[in-house]
């Protein structure tokens, strides 16, 4: 099975409802060499009751590592 796509695929480790929180966690994982990307993050400012919040979201490959980090450091998933 060719697992290129699959590894390169984007999921969500993480929503949160304010930008602030976002960079956090976003600077956390970069850190630790994972990259990220933001999801919906002028659409949850600019409609924040309806939007479904912030999604952190990294390759399917870093997913558990991210997953991982964020719980050691202390942040709910």
């Amino acid at each position: 099975m060719d697992t290129s796509k699959t590894d390169s695929a984007l999921v969500t480790i993480a929503t949160v409802s304010q930008s602030y929180e976002a960079y956090m966690l976003k600077a956390l994982l970069e850190e630790e060499g994972i990259v990220v990307f933001l999801q919906d993050e002028i659409f949850a400012q600019v409609l924040s009751a309806v939007s479904g919040g912030i999604k952190v979201r990294v390759s399917a490959a870093d997913a558990e590592k991210a997953r991982n980090l964020l719980t050691e450091s202390g942040h709910v998933l």
